[in-house]
């Protein structure tokens, strides 16, 4: 085991575990898939089932210091590793997506606030985000879910959860259109008017 102290801790880094949302799975299970790998032990510090219970990972127990993980490569001596279970279907296991359940998303919500008060300062990304990262993971651009969060407990006028929710799809799906905007040709110049438009009302129903 490897620790360092807090204070190096720059990013949450978001993952998802790329197992089969058909069939469930522990903790436990993951670190026996890590340890199968080479891994000393599991590599995220914390697992969030589909029934958002929140299973501990990499020691995080010593007040001051962290456990070093292994989730991120390049980016593990200055990152809290959190993983939610699912990803992938089984039918299509290399084609990731944002499968996470209601109870997931207000399980991850929880736990980040708390470590934000542990860690101060850092800032949350989707692993995928991050700069060795060749990956689909988490599924959803966790930089900009986390925004839409923010934004929302900020507004007096704040949204049920599952509202949330379906604005937090609806700007990943915006944010698609708008990077698919940006690589079209100029021909056909329908289409990139219609991919325009898309993006206006994707826009105007998540309220940004």
């Amino acid at each position: 085991m490897s620790y360092l102290p807090d204070r190096r801790v720059t990013t949450i880094v978001i993952h998802y575990s790329a197992t089969p949302i058909e069939k469930s799975y522990t903790a436990t299970d993951i670190d026996a898939m890590h340890r199968a790998r080479g891994f000393n032990e599991i590599g995220y510090h914390y697992f969030i089932r589909r029934d958002g219970t929140v299973e501990t990972g990499r020691d995080l127990s010593h007040p001051g210091r962290f456990e070093v993980g292994a989730h991120s490569q390049g980016e593990n001596a200055s990152s809290i590793g959190v993983c939610y279970e699912g990803g992938v279907r089984a039918s299509a296991p290399n084609t990731g997506f944002d499968s996470r359940t209601p109870e997931q998303i207000e399980a991850m919500i929880a736990l980040i606030r708390e470590l934000l008060k542990r860690f101060p300062g850092a800032v949350v990304r989707g692993h995928r985000e991050m700069p060795a990262a060749a990956t689909q993971c988490p599924g959803f651009l966790a930089s900009a879910w986390w925004d839409h969060v923010m934004r929302a407990e900020a507004a007096p006028e704040a949204a049920p959860m599952d509202v949330q929710v379906l604005r937090w799809r609806l700007a990943e799906v915006r944010d698609r259109a708008t990077a698919a905007l940006a690589s079209t040709p100029s021909d056909p110049a329908v289409l990139k008017t219609r991919l325009s438009e898309i993006r206006e009302r994707i826009t105007d129903r998540i309220g940004r």
